[in-house]
């Protein structure tokens, strides 16, 4: 979702990569828009020192900094099948405690995934599949009475296990291709790489010879993706009535 919203605001996606990190992405929408990511959970990680979810969620505010509490600020919490209603919670526990109250929250709830059995992953059985529903309906609940808006996407990706892209966890989407395209006038960079696109640049001495060099940007694809995100923008960018 992440990526399809960077390459959606800033007409291009010229950065990408395996998003198991803290991002923080500056200079986008004509340097209007700054975009923070966090990983949660770090599963990779020992239990005994992974951040918590608490300590992940300050970590990415206080990285965002400076921030206005209001609508003009977004939080977006989800994943596949790890939030629980203790996390929407501490949400509200932390943003009352660093004065950012009025922020808009959305929450994506569960996802369907590690249905198929594949080798080294684990997978649910129809039983575990009934409990992932209830454990949804009571994200949904706990998210509204906390006044955050709610993206079910457990209802959407349900009856869409054909729609899975290429991934071991059977959990994704989407995928994301490298195209090659003309450097457009817009920069995005992060906090720890910085990507530039070059001049334009003509050369009379010979005509058949492309007047800007060709740069790498990539597209995000996947329909059952791009439903989701689309409310997601939705939810961010009301049309006035």
């Amino acid at each position: 979702m992440m990526y399809f919203l960077l390459e959606r605001v800033n007409s291009s996606l010229q950065v990408w990569g395996q998003s198991h990190d803290l991002q923080v992405y500056q200079h986008l929408n004509l340097d209007r828009t700054l975009v923070s990511y966090s990983y949660y959970p770090r599963f990779w990680e020992d239990k005994d020192q992974r951040p918590t979810f608490r300590q992940s969620l300050l970590q990415l505010i206080h990285r965002s900094r400076p921030l206005v509490n209001s609508k003009q600020t977004v939080l977006v919490v989800g994943g596949v099948q790890w939030l629980k209603g203790d996390h929407l919670r501490t949400i509200r526990e932390v943003l009352d405690r660093e004065s950012l109250s009025d922020i808009l929250v959305v929450v994506k709830s569960l996802g369907m995934g590690f249905h198929l059995p594949v080798e080294g992953i684990r997978s649910l059985s129809l039983r575990e599949i009934q409990d992932l529903y209830q454990e949804n309906q009571n994200i949904i609940t706990t998210a509204k009475h906390h006044g955050y808006e709610v993206i079910d996407t457990f209802s959407i990706t349900m009856g869409r296990f054909k729609d899975f892209l290429q991934g071991r966890c059977a959990c994704h989407f989407h995928q994301v291709e490298k195209t090659s395209r003309p450097p457009d006038v817009i920069t995005a960079s992060t906090t720890n790489r910085t990507r530039t696109t070059p001049e334009l640049q003509s050369d009379s001495q010979d005509p058949e010879k492309e007047a800007w060099p060709r740069a790498s940007s990539y597209h995000v694809r996947g329909p059952v993706n791009q439903v989701y995100s689309e409310i997601l923008l939705s939810r961010l960018c009301p049309r006035s009535t």
